[in-house]
């Protein structure tokens, strides 16, 4: 059966203790109760950056529809008419060729060549579009990646999601101020370990800057849309040339490497990620020794267990400093 909680019963507070804290631990508490106590620094620029990416990914999908319009028609242009009987072009000739084109002395072939350049154009197109929704899920991703990274060192995020855990703002502060206040009594250089710990949030701004140069170096400067290629090829008289239309869209692109480039700045938010995780690292294992010096002062000095420190596994120097110890040569 349910247990029922005895009517009446409360703590026994001290008298007058109510809304005694201190005020500004009371708005503090408010703030984080809320949610609104911290802010992510690279908020506002890594937004600005996303939708940058949105929007030359849509840019390169719409040119790259175009092509795939004129291609369709460029496709039909190119093939051969064949007598079904024969197996072979009517009489007199069987084309789809365009007038002005035929006219010219440019055959199907020709028209092929100029399919094959676009087809070159919509793949490289399509890797950067690719390289780009890889970039933009690696800084958005809510539990993965560089979002989730950013998020907690920033405390707007306290949480790791189940089976990735990450350390977030309130583990790093805590463990920062023990090795810094452990050192000072330890007589070690005061180093900032705040500046290491928290990396990203300092320097995060330039990675994300360098990011933004790239997308607003636009991609395609000329598009294919802007080329008319359709057009030229069924104007008549045709006074182009084949050549000239593959050249013209094989420089369609600002830079042959931009695809790759997009990932390079994928892998230096990456490098963020290691940098940050590693610094934190090294203050767990010291902050570990630090802690374990205590101990071991503790155990050597009671006979049974500084035995083993001085007759099992004690090195040399350790040994030495026991031996000082007790002879009150240090403290």
């Amino acid at each position: 059966m349910p247990i029922t909680f005895t009517e009446g019963l409360t703590p026994d507070f001290p008298d007058d203790s109510f809304n005694t804290q201190k005020q500004h631990r009371i708005s503090i508490f408010n703030l984080l109760n809320g949610g609104t106590a911290y802010s992510n620094p690279l908020g506002t620029v890594l937004s600005n950056l996303v939708s940058s990416i949105d929007t030359v990914t849509a840019q390169l999908q719409t040119d790259s529809n175009s092509a795939e319009t004129e291609k369709t028609t460029l496709e039909g242009f190119s093939t051969v008419v064949i007598d079904p009987l024969t197996g072979l072009p009517p009489v007199g000739g069987g084309t789809n060729l365009p007038a002005g084109w035929a006219a010219a002395g440019f055959t199907e072939s020709d028209v092929t060549n100029v399919i094959s350049s676009i087809n070159s154009y919509q793949s490289e197109n399509e890797l950067i579009r690719t390289n780009l929704s890889i970039l933009k899920t690696f800084i958005t991703t809510a539990d993965d990646n560089f979002k989730l990274h950013n998020d907690l060192l920033s405390g707007v995020r306290e949480d790791s999601p189940p089976g990735n855990i990450k350390p977030n703002l309130r583990s790093i502060m805590g463990l920062v101020s023990s090795v810094t206040t452990l050192e000072n009594q330890f007589g070690i250089a005061f180093v900032n370990y705040l500046e290491l710990t928290f990396g990203t949030l300092f320097t995060g701004d330039v990675t994300i800057s360098n990011a933004q140069a790239l997308l607003d170096t636009d991609p395609i400067p000329t598009t294919y849309a802007s080329l008319g290629i359709l057009s030229q090829v069924e104007a008549s008289p045709y006074l182009g040339s084949p050549s000239q239309l593959i050249t013209d869209i094989g420089n369609l692109l600002g830079s042959s490497t931009y695809a790759t480039t997009v990932l390079t700045h994928r892998d230096n938010f990456q490098t963020h990620i290691t940098d940050d995780t590693n610094e934190y690292n090294i203050l767990v294992d010291k902050l570990d020794r630090l802690i374990d010096s205590f101990g071991i002062s503790g155990y050597i000095s009671e006979p049974y267990y500084k035995f083993m420190y001085t007759d099992v596994f004690g090195s040399e120097a350790l040994k030495q400093i026991i031996i000082d110890k007790d002879n009150g040569d240090i403290t």
